[in-house]
């Protein structure tokens, strides 16, 4: 099968003049869904705290492919919520090299700036086309403030993706291509499912090669040619930006993949 029957795109790296700035204008309809289910799962959430999470729908916008929401070494004076649609946390190099080391799927935030005034060490940028809530920092801490449940699911959630940092970390560094693909992809589906964005083993993944292969220290060839093993041996489909896991225990063992750091 030749690669350019996957229907996940090679991608060039992006410069500087491809990189979008925010669109302030508001999107309709912005929903908070995601964060809700998200943070429910951390914490016992009472009728006063999603009311004060769907509150937050007021500060949703859209943004483009490539918008940089928080730039390295920027102190953000908001917290950041993405609604749908993927980011990514990421390095870069002088030479255009990008090392990503987390993607933000709907539900995910990041709070660093409105919590600790520090300057993120790394930028973050939206992979898709989506919806961010941008949540002022007075805001973001009066709502911390008054709703402690949620707050302590933030702090949970925050845990969970220290530890899947480390996974990650763990992925690069002690498994071969086609595991680091499976670990990945068992992970998402996870993730997503926690969320509510997974049908029969299927969910969006509107990804590159290039963003596969820089999350997973791979060329975008190599990431090809595993996604292209991984569909031979019966694991996966991949039709459109939908991805189906065909053999979930399978593709678990290959990635020794377990959840519970989730």
């Amino acid at each position: 099968m030749a690669p350019s029957t996957l229907t996940i795109a090679s991608d060039p790296v992006v410069s500087q003049k491809e990189r979008r700035p925010w669109n302030l204008v508001p999107e309709a309809g912005g929903s908070v869904g995601a964060l809700v289910r998200k943070l429910g799962g951390y914490a016992v959430l009472g009728a006063e705290d999603r009311a004060a999470l769907a509150g937050l729908a007021g500060f949703v916008r859209s943004v483009e492919r490539y918008t940089v929401l928080v730039e390295q070494d920027c102190v953000a004076d908001h917290a950041l919520i993405v609604c749908t649609g993927f980011a990514c946390r990421y390095k870069r190099r002088i030479s255009g090299r990008r090392l990503i080391f987390a993607y933000l799927i709907p539900g995910d935030h990041c709070d660093r700036g409105a919590v600790y005034g520090y300057p993120l060490d790394h930028t973050i940028e939206a992979l898709t086309r989506g919806q961010i809530a941008k949540v002022p920092r007075g805001h973001y801490l009066d709502m911390l403030e008054r709703h402690p449940r949620i707050a302590l699911a933030f702090q949970r959630a925050k845990l969970a993706e220290e530890a899947t940092a480390r996974e990650w970390m763990a992925n690069i560094g002690m498994r071969l291509g086609p595991e680091r693909m499976a670990h990945l992809l068992c992970e998402l589906l996870e993730r997503h499912g926690s969320i509510g964005q997974v049908t029969g083993d299927q969910f969006d993944l509107p990804l590159t090669q290039a963003d596969l292969a820089d999350a997973l220290g791979l060329t975008s060839v190599h990431v090809n040619r595993v996604l292209q093993a991984l569909r031979r041996d019966g694991l996966i489909a991949l039709r459109g930006r939908r991805l189906r896991i065909l053999a979930p225990r399978r593709l678990r063992e290959l990635g020794e993949f377990e959840a519970r750091y989730l």
